[in-house]
């Protein structure tokens, strides 16, 4: 479930929730939901899938 965009959105969620800025977390938590690999799963704040690697 991981990809480009996945890590790419998980950072600016991770980015956003540090500055608090709660609508750009809002926002990637809806990409990530809507992301093909992401359909019906939550992407809950603070917790990520783990890596793969």
């Amino acid at each position: 479930m991981s990809c480009t965009k996945c890590a790419e959105l998980e950072r600016e969620l991770d980015a956003a929730e540090k500055a608090g800025d709660k609508t750009r977390a809002v926002d990637c938590r809806v990409l990530l939901r809507r992301h093909p690999q992401h359909d019906g799963v939550p992407v809950a704040s603070g917790t990520r899938a783990p890596d793969a690697g």
